[in-house]
């Protein structure tokens, strides 16, 4: 967001499938889906990454300290070492793939043998140096070669990743998708990020459907998001590839319409499995002295990507987003495998903003394609139920697709929601680990919050 001209920009900086990628690639020799870690192990799985690229273009429109200041800082950290987080201790003790696919596993074990010392990524913080000299390198120069070729030669699941791939990335800026509701203009990211859709398409529903007048806002959340996701289910998918009609699916009569004839479905069902799906990614947003707001959601996909490990960091497994299958009931998955395609992604950075397109709020969180659910759950509870911010992030989480309701344990009455929704909605407790990060105009002020589930914090100066 831009305080000085009024205007919110999409930075796109999705990955992307290699040209030569297989449709089949996640397909077995039976002809059946691979099971989720058969796919994203190894090299098959990884995109053409787009964080560095986002990162440098948006420096380059709006940074004001040289590039280097900007990343020598975590150059001393690589360095000269950090103490490792109690989530990332926990997340290595759990982990089994890395320790498989990786030849020399000296760095993720002294994490766990040493936890209480310093931690060094020395090979890290000579990639950032040779970035500070020419990000380029990571694109075309000896780190992109080093990137192909750890993909190529992956023991399990070598992957057809070119040069060719990799300095052919570009990431688009566009105008963000906004919509003005009745109180506030809500932006969001467009295509092939699935969030700005849906989760507009939620708080236009929440707004003006007929809702039963026994309905409380627990339940029409419940509804909207499973109607939304399944909208995202056959609707959605990389714009450059498939035909999407963005302006009909934010029509307020045609959501209407849709959303009544869902509701009225006895049996609504939907292939969902809850496989790693909720604890991926990271967000932080950022407020500056002009006035202006950045929110930003990356992610490796699964918590260690592909565990691939090349000049002290990790590849992706971004591709598995994509639906293993090719076809539906005989018809082609939009989010289906094709070279060159972006995978739909649930990240949803959000700003919000007045009718007079002042700041008034930036919310995003991590968590897989639970994200749309964190953060629609927030927006509700933030700036229609007036709930102070740090109870919203607080109170429980939950995800809802089709007859499927995944609720954080240890914060439900299972009982009574069984009574609210019916015998029909299938439940299920989950360790829901949400990484809610928001910042808010409080009068003449700003409040941030931070998630206490994960490793977040609140910073002002």
């Amino acid at each position: 967001y831009n305080n000085k001209t009024k205007e919110t920009f999409h930075y796109e900086g999705r990955e992307k499938a290699p040209f030569n990628t297989n449709p089949r690639v996640f397909i077995d020799t039976m002809g059946n889906p691979k099971k989720f870690f058969d796919a994203a192990l190894g090299g098959q799985s990884v995109g053409v990454p787009g964080t560095l690229e986002t990162l440098y273009r948006l420096h380059k429109d709006f940074g004001l300290l040289p590039w280097k200041s900007v990343i020598e800082p975590v150059v001393r950290f690589a360095k000269e070492g950090f103490i490792p987080s109690k989530r990332l201790i926990e997340s290595l003790k759990k982990e089994k793939f890395i320790w498989e696919n990786l030849s020399n596993n000296h760095f993720f074990n002294f994490i766990v043998d040493k936890p209480d010392l310093l931690v060094k990524n020395l090979d890290y913080a000579l990639t950032l140096e040779k970035i500070i000299d020419n990000y380029k390198t990571f694109y075309s120069g000896e780190i992109a070669q080093n990137i192909v070729e750890k993909i190529k030669t992956s023991k399990k699941n070598p992957g057809v990743m070119s040069l060719k791939d990799m300095s052919r990335y570009k990431v688009k800026k566009t105008v963000a998708l906004c919509t003005e509701l009745r109180k506030f203009v809500i932006c969001g990211p467009k295509l092939p990020s699935s969030g700005g859709i849906t989760i507009t398409q939620g708080l236009l529903l929440f707004e003006n459907f007929n809702f039963l007048e026994e309905k409380d806002t627990f339940q029409k959340v419940q509804d909207i998001l499973s109607f939304v996701y399944s909208q995202r289910d056959s609707y959605l998918a990389d714009p450059e590839f498939e035909k999407v009609n963005q302006q009909k699916l934010l029509d307020l009569k045609y959501l209407i319409k849709q959303f009544d004839n869902f509701q009225k479905k006895e049996n609504v069902k939907n292939s969902y499995s809850s496989r790693n799906h909720f604890n991926s990614t990271s967000h932080f947003s950022i407020y500056d002295t002009f006035g202006n707001n950045v929110t930003m959601t990356s992610s490796i996909e699964s918590a260690f990507g592909s565990r691939l490990f090349v000049d002290g960091f990790l590849l992706n497994n971004q591709l598995t987003d994509f639906s293993f299958k090719q076809k539906s009931n005989n018809k082609l998955i939009k989010n289906r495998v094709v070279g060159g395609k972006k995978p739909l992604s649930s990240m949803s950075p959000i700003i919000i903003l007045d009718k007079n397109k002042n700041f008034l709020f930036s919310v995003g969180s991590p968590g897989g394609i639970a994200i749309i659910s964190y953060v629609f759950k927030t927006i509700i509870d933030v700036m229609y139920e007036k709930i102070d911010p740090i109870i919203s992030i607080s109170s429980g989480n939950f995800v809802r697709k089709s007859d499927k309701l995944f609720l954080e344990k240890n914060y439900f009455n299972i009982e009574k929601i069984k009574k609210i929704l019916g015998k029909k909605i299938k439940i299920k407790e989950l360790p829901l680990t949400s990484g809610i990060a928001i910042i808010k105009k409080d009068g003449l002020s700003l409040k941030g919050y931070a998630d206490t589930r994960r490793d977040g914090t609140v910073y002002a100066e």
